[in-house]
């Protein structure tokens, strides 16, 4: 008999679901506006009642989440989701559980991503880094073979790193985090701004030359470069909502990137891929991540 699994990718605007079969069968693709059920007087209940309907169709073995934000380091408690507040300090996935009688995890959205971008290379590596800049900075790292969390659960969090002079707020209380000014999040400003006719997905199409979108390529290859230093892993993944915009300047990036890599090792070595994602991918990677956890564990 084969078993069923249920990938969930929660962001800011759109939550995916996804149904997955033993050897990869997809079915059931559904979006909907995050906001739909984020925003309701109890967002639980209302998240609950979005994956019961999936259930309805089909039973599963087990729900996978993926969601924007800090999890505590075993991934039962939700520590802070700036765009959805909401699920804040609460065991969602325990919780999940006990309302649908079905078994239900959690962890980043970003390892999701990750993790189907790192099952398309020939072999797993040892250490790779998963950065996607969207509305936010995404970030995953993969070290010895596994998903690095950190003590505390918040690992990988490059897009909270304070840049001196930015004097931006972030959603996540503090001033001058480096996603303020790399990340989805800017390139919206600037263009209500400066370009208010053009829409964004079309900002690099015609703006792409403009000193400022310049600028913000050198901003976002010098924040990567600095995580690539530090970690010097064998991959270094790069996608998001950000890098998928037409005419983004993708061979530039990579090159500035290049340029601050730590001769000789780093610099030669590390090997940059781009993410073909697209809007299945997070959660046919949570589909994978569920498939993975609750077979090791039966």
């Amino acid at each position: 008999m084969k078993r069923s699994w249920l990938g969930i990718d929660i962001g800011g605007t759109s939550t995916r679901l996804q149904l997955m079969e033993d050897g990869g069968e997809w079915s059931g693709f559904r979006k909907v506006a995050t906001a739909s059920w984020a925003q309701q007087p109890n967002a639980l209940a209302a998240l609950s009642a979005l994956i019961a309907g999936t259930l309805e169709q089909q039973q599963v073995s087990g729900v996978m989440l993926g969601l924007p934000g800090i999890l505590s380091r075993d991934r039962q408690q939700v520590i802070s989701l700036p765009f959805i507040q909401a699920l804040d300090h609460q065991p969602v996935a325990a919780l999940l559980a006990e309302r649908l009688g079905v078994p239900v995890a959690m962890d980043k959205d970003v390892n999701h991503l990750m993790l189907w971008d790192l099952l398309q290379l020939e072999r797993l590596p040892q250490y790779a880094v998963g950065l996607y800049p969207g509305t936010g900075m995404g970030n995953s790292l993969w070290i010895d073979g596994r998903f690095y969390h950190g003590q505390h659960g918040g690992a990988g969090e490059l897009g909270h790193i304070p840049l001196f002079g930015n004097a931006l707020p972030c959603p996540c209380g503090n001033v001058g985090c480096a996603e303020t000014v790399t990340s989805g999040h800017w390139l919206s400003r600037w263009a209500q701004q400066q370009a208010p006719t053009t829409p964004l997905s079309q900002l690099f199409s015609l703006h792409g030359a403009h000193p400022e979108l310049q600028a913000f390529i050198q901003r976002l290859a010098q924040l990567i470069s600095c995580e690539m230093n530090i970690l010097d892993p064998e991959y270094l993944i790069l996608g998001g909502g950000v890098l998928a915009m037409a005419d983004f300047p993708l061979a530039a990036l990579r090159s500035a990137i290049q340029q601050h890599l730590r001769p000789p090792a780093t610099r030669d070595g590390l090997k940059i891929i781009f993410s073909h994602a697209t809007d299945h991918t997070g959660c046919r990677g949570a589909c994978l991540a569920a498939e993975r956890l609750f077979r090791s564990e039966s």
